[in-house]
């Protein structure tokens, strides 16, 4: 009798433990994005500045961020994440005002790692890709502007911190569709345009519906 009632008990808590483990399929995310660009560099004989490239001193650009990402697990997922940041900061170099307008994209894919406690999640990140940079240089000085189109690998690495605003009452984590808000993702987006390399650092946040 005892032996028949514990596993009565176990055939029904097999099915709450395996519910309570479900998470959503997909995961969408978007939002605004703020790029901290670091180190541009553009070829110093265009800016008159002599030849090879020139470090053009660091800016801050705004834009957007979105992502799919598909949970195999409860812990591992696949994502694709494109962003766009677009800036048209001034500096002066070499005595020059120099003005940049900056159209810049990512496509990025890869794995991400997630810990899923009560209504929060927090995860990490590592990305690669490629980024597109479309890039206008003119100013006060400069007779005529000077264009720059130029497409390469880029990589991510980052990590953040979702929060659950919404779930269907009386159901767990992952039952249904649910909408949370991140309340912050931080990324290492390295880039390497123009003949040289950009430590550049994205800050995004936004809301992320769950399926």
């Amino acid at each position: 009798m005892r032996k028949s009632l514990w596993m009565i008990g176990l055939a029904l808590a097999i099915p709450a433990v395996v519910s309570a483990q479900k998470v959503p399929r997909f995961e969408v995310f978007g939002g605004y994005s703020y790029g901290w660009i670091n180190g541009y560099v553009a070829n110093g004989s265009l800016l008159g500045s002599g030849t090879g490239t020139y470090p053009f001193p660091s800016f801050g650009s705004k834009g957007w961020t979105g992502s799919v990402a598909f949970n195999a697990t409860r812990w591992f997922a696949v994502v694709a994440d494109i962003g766009g940041l677009y800036a048209m900061p001034t500096r002066t170099i070499s005595g020059m005002p120099i003005t940049i307008g900056m159209h810049e994209r990512s496509y990025l894919f890869g794995p991400r790692f997630s810990n899923r406690f009560g209504r929060w999640t927090v995860f990490a990140h590592a990305l690669a890709g490629e980024a597109h940079a479309s890039v206008l240089i003119g100013g006060p000085e400069v007779l005529t502007p000077i264009g720059i189109v130029d497409t390469k690998w880029a990589i991510a690495l980052g990590a953040g911190v979702d929060f659950t605003v919404y779930r269907p009452r009386g159901q767990g984590h992952g039952a249904g569709q649910e909408l949370a808000i991140r309340l912050g993702q931080a990324d290492w987006l390295r880039t390497n345009l123009v003949g040289s390399r950009q430590d550049n650092v994205r800050i995004s946040t936004g809301v992320v519906f769950r399926f």
